[in-house]
């Protein structure tokens, strides 16, 4: 199958004239071979030989061509655009090549007149039904080919357009069959590349069939030979000898027939190339036919695509200040819109132009594929389309969770770009259709955008105390005193409910002393317990080795008479701590335990035998 290519317009008329006068050697040259077409033009060139089971008549002349679609080379453009449509066009003196186009196309139409004449002469004659009406169905075809001849003939002779002058009987739109014919040249050009590979697989299920028939046969031969053995009657060995030779002859040519194709399948299959050359041999004749329009299909939708992008940036650059307003918005997604359908139409034209129905099957297939998909995912589209114009539930500069952390929209367009200004590496830009189904709304003026800082130290609710050394939006990382880092995803973290202990805390512990100090309970107990831990507190901060003074590391000390429990008298002591002392929290809190005790030791007071455990409440200052 040969495929027009893309011809330069002005040489076009004198490629139409070589076609015509080569159709016109070829009907003068043999009028009873089949008709070569023009390259891409539609095989529409009928055989109206008789078949072998029509009924005897008059021999008919095979038909040299039945539709032959010649149409009369285009104007240039310049004339076109020049020409007044309202004034009659001055006709050009036809040439040589023309006149000779139109005899060979007056030989055709008196072909075709004869053969009708000689279909109505034997229609006349008929005397059974059947044949009546297999030819009255024949002289119909007959007259439908010869009325489009004649307006071929017509149009090539008049040169102008005959849709006017037609009144075309208008039919209902039936998908299916549009669907068939844009189907028709694919399934053409599949056929054409397995048809080695499709004659093997008959040829061998045709052999698979007679090599049944040819057992069966045998089988049959074989056991009307042993009833003949037996001796029957006369009548009965007359007629098993008849049935004898009709199954033998089966078999003979069953025989005869898997012979024949045996040597057809060998002959075929020592003729056929290799897997690999078939296929290069096949990408060698789709680059030569069909290369330079799938090149200029694709350099038709690159120059429409790069350049409507073009224009949008250009837009965009002219005025930026306008670029998040609405119509600037707008007017940027229809044109990225039309980039793509611009530049599919452009491939669609260049595929028309060049009478490539494959590839232009092949094309609109895939559109229409798109277009159902489309279908189902519409109310996402509709809603990204709506994030695109910022008028959807996410808009810019408003706060947004997404993937368990707040970021800020600092812009949307087809691409969104999210921002947390504390987190390493805390910018997220993604397609814009991620965002369909959340929700964004403004931020607090002293709305946090994450927890902690770098630097802080924490406590979450596990009970692991650390200092945050690096927080991306993947993870947090913890270094623990004494060195050890912990890694936590950044969600995870969040939900751990970080204390925050650098800009200050409080550590809560409780200790109990017998009933014989009820006396002193509530005025000289707890002024001597807090005494005691003014004392010895900063030298233990000292000892560890607090950045600030003690002094000024501890802000507040103070103890409260809580409750009489049922052994002890129960009081709670508030340390109020800076920043500095927070990786001293595990050595403050044991050493708030051995002071009380101490001082205990030295006032003489007494610890009731139940009070076994200390009992430690932390709450941030």
């Amino acid at each position: 199958m040969h495929h027009m290519t893309l011809r330069p317009q002005a040489i076009q008329p004198l490629l139409l004239a070589l076609s015509l006068t080569f159709i016109a050697g070829q009907l003068a040259a043999e009028p009873e071979g089949e008709s070569t077409l023009a390259p891409d033009r539609p095989n529409t060139l009928t055989d109206t030989t008789a078949s072998p089971d029509a009924q005897p008549g008059p021999v008919l002349t095979p038909e040299p061509a039945s539709e032959l679609e010649l149409e009369p080379p285009p104007p240039p453009e310049s004339d076109a655009l020049a020409t007044n449509p309202l004034q009659p066009k001055t006709s050009e003196a036809p040439s040589a090549d023309e006149l000779r186009s139109l005899e060979a196309l007056d030989r055709a139409l008196t072909s075709k007149e004869q053969q009708v004449s000689e279909v109505q002469q034997q229609l006349i004659a008929a005397e059974d039904s059947v044949t009546q009406q297999d030819l009255t169905e024949r002289l119909r075809a007959l007259k439908d080919e010869l009325e489009e001849q004649r307006r071929q003939f017509e149009k090539f002779a008049v040169n102008i357009d005959l849709r006017p002058f037609i009144d075309e009987e208008e039919k209902p739109f039936n998908w299916q069959d549009e669907l068939s014919k844009l189907l028709k040249p694919i399934i053409a050009e599949l056929e054409n590349a397995t048809k080695e590979s499709r004659a093997i697989g008959e040829l061998r299920a045709q052999m698979s069939e007679v090599e049944e028939r040819k057992t069966l046969a045998t089988e049959a031969t074989e056991r009307l030979q042993t009833l003949l053995a037996q001796e029957p009657n006369a009548a009965l060995q007359e007629r098993l000898q008849e049935r004898l030779a009709n199954w033998q002859r089966i078999a003979t040519d069953s025989s005869n027939s898997y012979a024949a194709l045996e040597l057809q399948l060998n002959k075929r299959l020592e003729q056929r190339q290799s897997m690999l050359e078939e296929t290069t041999g096949y990408a060698k004749r789709f680059v030569r036919t069909r290369g330079l329009n799938l090149v200029l299909a694709i350099a038709a939708f690159a120059l429409v695509f790069i350049g409507v992008r073009w224009l949008a940036n250009a837009l965009r650059r002219i005025s930026p200040a306008a670029e998040n307003r609405f119509s600037t918005r707008l007017t940027t997604l229809l044109l990225h819109v039309f980039s793509v359908l611009g530049g599919l139409i452009a491939m669609l034209i260049v595929f028309n132009m060049a009478g490539d129905w494959f590839m232009l099957g092949i094309i609109l297939i895939f559109l229409i594929g798109i277009g159902w998909a489309s279908i189902n995912t519409l109310p996402s589209q509709i809603e990204t389309v709506k994030l695109i114009l910022n008028i959807g539930p996410v808009r810019e500069g408003e706060r947004l969770v997404f993937n368990g952390l707040p970021y800020r929209v600092e812009s949307l367009a087809f691409t969104a770009r999210l921002v947390n200004p504390l987190l390493d590496g805390g910018v997220q830009q993604m397609p814009v259709k991620h965002l369909v189904g959340h929700i964004s709304r403004p931020p607090g003026e002293e709305e946090p955008w994450f927890p902690t800082e770098s630097g802080d130290w924490v406590e979450l609710a596990d009970g692991r105390l650390g200092q945050v050394i690096h927080q991306s939006p993947a993870s947090v990382m913890l270094q623990e005193p004494g060195g050890a880092e912990v890694r936590y995803p950044a969600d995870g973290f969040i939900a751990l409910n970080p204390r925050k202990l650098s800009q200050g805390f409080r550590i809560i512990s409780r200790f109990g002393i017998d009933y014989r100090h009820q006396a002193i309970a509530t005025t000289e107990v707890p002024k001597r317990m807090r005494d005691a831990l003014d004392k010895a507190l900063a030298k233990v901060l000292e000892n560890a080795g607090v950045e600030k003074p003690a002094a000024n590391a501890i802000k507040a000390i103070n103890v409260l008479f809580a409750q009489a429990s049922g052994s002890s008298l129960d009081y709670l002591i508030h340390l109020d701590l800076a920043g500095e002392a927070a990786p001293m929290t595990p050595i403050i809190q044991a050493s708030i335990q051995g002071i009380l005790i101490d001082a205990c030791n030295t006032q003489g007071w007494g610890i009731p035998l139940t009070h076994v455990g200390v009992h430690q409440l932390q709450v941030s200052a």
